[in-house]
């Protein structure tokens, strides 16, 4: 029940901030609880996660953020905030950072915690917002966006839809 509340309040910040369904959100973190909830909220909203491994340079993670279009990028740390503030002029489509344990500046860059703030004042206003988003995803609407390694060329994203990750027996 604590995880479904953060992951509802995650994704109804994400609505929030304008997220459309089957837009991307990105995750630039290793793996830890946050990367969970961060990915059931990107989904629960309706929209598409894009991952991009913390160790991936400055220049590929700008990359892969303007070639999937991402408007939310979900930061680890400091480390990340700074390759995304490096490259933040080719990321225009970018709106909103929101970082788990980073440095914020209360504009571009957010805390989860504040994140998580947007989306419980939001469902006050909207309060079966998230249900309604879960219910309007297709399973052929695309759920994830993974970009290759890259070692033949730029990497190239693969589109995975709904249907790609569930089982109808």
């Amino acid at each position: 029940a604590q995880a479904g509340e953060i992951v509802k309040q995650i994704a109804a910040g994400l609505v929030s901030l304008g997220i459309q369904p089957e837009e991307r959100v990105a995750i630039a973190a290793g793996t830890r609880i946050e990367w969970i909830y961060a990915d059931l909220g990107i989904n629960s909203a309706g929209a598409a996660t894009t991952t991009v491994y913390p160790s991936t340079v400055a220049d590929g993670t700008a990359y892969i953020l303007a070639d999937s279009e991402s408007r939310v990028v979900f930061a680890e740390d400091d480390e990340q905030i700074a390759k995304l503030t490096e490259k933040k002029s080719e990321l225009p489509a970018v709106i909103k950072v929101v970082t788990f344990d980073g440095t914020t500046d209360g504009d571009w860059i957010i805390s989860l915690d504040e994140l998580r703030e947007l989306g419980k004042a939001y469902l006050e206003t909207h309060p079966t917002i998230v249900e309604d988003r879960i219910a309007a995803t297709a399973s052929d609407s695309l759920a994830t966006l993974i970009y290759t390694s890259g070692t033949t060329g730029r990497p190239k994203g693969v589109r995975l839809t709904h249907d790609s990750w569930t089982y109808e027996g």
